[in-house]
């Protein structure tokens, strides 16, 4: 079974990369959300020196909405508290100076595209925060906070409603996939696939290039309408992710699970592999032990015949990458 670990702040020095290795970790992810060339290049150096056979996954960007690296300030926001939320283009165009006391969030999407959706809510990080909407005027969204925390550029956001027909392959989407070749990466991974025509693009763009190369591409599944997909987007990946930290914002956490079953049923009747990512070791990310719930979790997904569990936040910004890892392999061997 596949440990796949994200490499990310608290996972990039050498001794860790090292340790997560030899306690089983057989594939590394790279988060193009927070792309780094020069750490990135280094990780895959260096893991390829510690061990030939390593794979390294580059995990794109996708269709996902995230609060826009131009805000200029960082919010630490309280249940009960208004803010408001806008496009990128409206963010760009106003003197933010005078709007800070306003709490003025910019997101990756464009103010036509709020005017023509009919958002309902919105949550962020993996639904740890939430906002109801109060009103939407030309494009900016006046909401209350339900869950507050701090509000920072690069953030995911889940918005339920959205109106998108965007191609699921954006250009900087393109250049990390060109990047990824050029580094010989063994897995490129596409977020927020929906069909199959998502995967059908990089393939286009796999074999138009220079680079003679065997890497695979998965599709990771994050919405209704990607399962609801899935018999099509399977006819052409290697492997399908299900991402549940957006599965379950997109369409709810008791529809969730029965999208997952779903999936996972189809997934293996097409003996196809299938990687169950996010919500795996939550608790040891923030420096405690795994609960009840959380290994009777990962039980269910090794006796179901998964192939592979993948740690996101537990290996980049948690507290205990490495306990995590060595758990999470004590749990496989355990119960295989």
């Amino acid at each position: 079974m596949h440990i796949i670990a994200t490499i990310g702040p608290k996972s990039t020095d050498k001794w860790i990369i090292k340790e997560l290795i030899e306690n089983g970790v057989d594939i590394l992810r790279l988060n193009c959300s927070h792309f780094n060339k020069e750490e990135f290049e280094y990780v895959i150096k260096y893991s390829k020196e510690l061990k030939r056979d390593i794979h390294i996954l580059v995990d794109l960007c996708g269709k996902k909405i995230r609060v826009s690296k131009d805000l200029k300030y960082i919010y630490k926001v309280y249940n009960g508290q208004e803010v408001y939320f806008c496009g990128e283009d409206f963010y760009r165009g106003i003197d933010t100076l005078k709007l800070k006391d306003m709490k003025l969030i910019p997101l990756t999407i464009e103010t036509d595209e709020i005017i023509k959706s009919n958002i309902k809510t919105i949550s962020m990080k993996d639904n740890t925060m939430n906002f109801e909407i109060i009103k939407i005027d030309k494009g900016v969204i006046n909401a209350r906070v339900i869950k507050g925390g701090i509000i920072r550029g690069g953030k995911g956001c889940n918005l339920s409603g959205i109106y998108d027909d965007k191609n699921c392959l954006s250009e900087v989407d393109k250049e990390n996939i060109l990047w990824a070749l050029n580094n010989d990466v063994d897995i490129i991974c596409q977020s927020f696939v929906e069909k199959k025509d998502d995967i059908n693009i990089i393939k286009e763009i796999i074999k138009g290039s220079s680079k003679d190369t065997n890497c695979k591409v998965w599709a990771k599944l994050e919405t209704p309408t990607g399962i609801n997909n899935i018999e099509d987007i399977l006819k052409v990946v290697d492997s399908i992710v299900i991402g549940r930290g957006d599965l379950v914002p997109e369409s709810g956490i008791l529809n969730a699970i029965k999208l997952q079953e779903k999936a996972i049923e189809t997934i293996k009747s097409k003996n196809k592999k299938v990687i169950i990512a996010t919500h795996l070791l939550n608790s040891m990310k923030n420096g405690h032990l795994a609960t009840l719930p959380e290994i009777e979790s990962i039980h269910r997904f090794i006796k179901g015949g998964v192939s592979g569990l993948l740690l996101a936040g537990e290996t980049s910004i948690g507290k205990a990458p490495i306990q995590t890892v060595k758990f999470l392999k004590n749990v496989i061997d355990y119960y295989q």
